[in-house]
């Protein structure tokens, strides 16, 4: 089932956009900047791979870039999602 789940991301991470980012952060009560925005989406966008082979420490590159609160609540989704679905 894990591998399931890598295939749908890796066929959905080349059609992420920034709106798409936007509608999962009001899901979530996430506040960002534009300029945290286009952080986290370059982030993801970049270490995806590194995401879903579960590389946490790719994490501190955006630690020093972003609020320290975004950069909690990012771990935290990272860390439950990781639980629930690999």
């Amino acid at each position: 089932m894990i591998i399931i789940y890598q295939k749908i991301i890796e066929n959905y991470i080349p059609k992420l956009t920034t709106n798409d980012l936007k509608v999962f952060a009001a899901k979530n009560n996430i506040e960002y900047t534009e300029d945290e925005l286009l952080i986290v989406y370059q982030f993801i966008k970049y270490h995806y791979h590194d995401l879903l082979d579960q590389n946490i420490k790719v994490f501190e590159e955006i630690k020093e870039k972003i609020n320290p609160n975004l950069y909690k609540k990012l771990l935290h989704l990272y860390i439950d999602y990781k639980q629930k679905y690999f």
